[in-house]
């Protein structure tokens, strides 16, 4: 990641800490480990200062000592699991939970790091998700991975995933007008069936379509996330209708399509998938904009 890009990057993580989207487990798709994890401290940082009108210089807020800890390491509520030999063992994982059930002594949340997560052995990995099925309401959990699909599925399940990816900020030109046109008929909300055949005749007529469709909607969000700005260029077009979808329903879209593209990684009956995602939709973002929670 430049400079440029971890920057970018972080304003995402500003958005959803702001809105509050944080999930209990976030895993990070990065091209290398070496400049990611600086970026994974600065997330830390976002998650775990107490400022609540941030002003950071590089990253740190300069009210408090949070995050100096966090950059020499001596924060005791975040801690960095690497691998042991080859792989991380099992009896990390156990050491971590041991460290983690006792309570705060800061009275903040607590975040734990795996470094290279696609180096869980089978037993470790088990144990990781024993950890993750039952989540402290303060404890986070931050794996950090070269490639998600290393992963067992049903740790993948229950993160929230951010491909930081250079490749995954470009939006390929050949689906412009789908990915126009899908956003388009999102913003028609609970009339999103009503234009259900034209959506399944003309965007997304079967599974590796969807998937790439997807994809492509999904970088457009993470663009206007990272950019916080009322457009999104793609293919250096302006897709106006997308300031109509607020912040938080961005970000629920996100969240819905990693989920639902897992999905059809599976012999899934495709229709049946496509009736679950927009009634999906319909529940998880339409819906839920008219109760407190947005």
């Amino acid at each position: 990641m430049t400079d440029n890009r971890v920057n970018n990057s972080l304003n995402i993580i500003n958005n959803i800490v702001k809105n509050n989207k944080v999930s209990h487990a976030l895993l990070f798709e990065v091209d290398d480990y070496d400049t990611s994890m600086s970026f994974i401290k600065n997330v830390a940082k976002i998650i775990l200062c107490k400022q609540k009108n941030k002003s950071f210089d590089n990253l740190n807020c300069n009210k408090c000592n949070i995050c100096e800890l966090i950059d020499s390491n001596n924060y005791p509520d975040f801690m960095i699991i690497e691998t042991d030999g080859n792989w991380i063992k099992k009896q990390q994982l156990i050491e971590l939970q041991e460290e983690f059930n006792n309570k705060s002594l800061l009275d903040n949340k607590r975040i734990y790091v795996i470094k290279e997560a696609e180096k869980l052995n089978a037993s470790s990995s088990n144990s990781l998700l024993k950890f993750l099925e039952e989540p402290g309401d303060d404890i986070i959990a931050i794996l950090v991975t070269k490639n998600r699909y290393l992963l067992l599925d049903t740790i993948l399940s229950r993160c929230q995933i951010f491909s930081m990816k250079y490749s995954d900020f470009n939006i390929s030109s050949d689906v412009v007008d789908k990915v126009e046109n899908f956003i388009d008929y999102i913003t028609r909300k609970k009339n999103l069936f009503i234009f259900y055949k034209d959506i399944y005749d003309n965007i997304l007529p079967d599974k590796n379509i969807a998937k790439k469709i997807l994809s492509e909607v999904e970088k457009c969000f993470m663009q206007y996330l990272v950019k916080n700005s009322s457009e999104c260029d793609v293919d250096n077009r302006k897709l106006y209708n997308i300031d109509k979808i607020t912040i938080n329903e961005m970000i629920t879209y996100v969240k819905i399509i990693e989920s639902e593209k897992q999905k059809l990684e599976f012999n899934v009956n495709y229709k049946i998938w496509l009736d679950s995602f927009f009634s999906r939709i319909i529940g998880e973002v339409y819906d839920r904009s008219n109760s407190s929670e947005y």
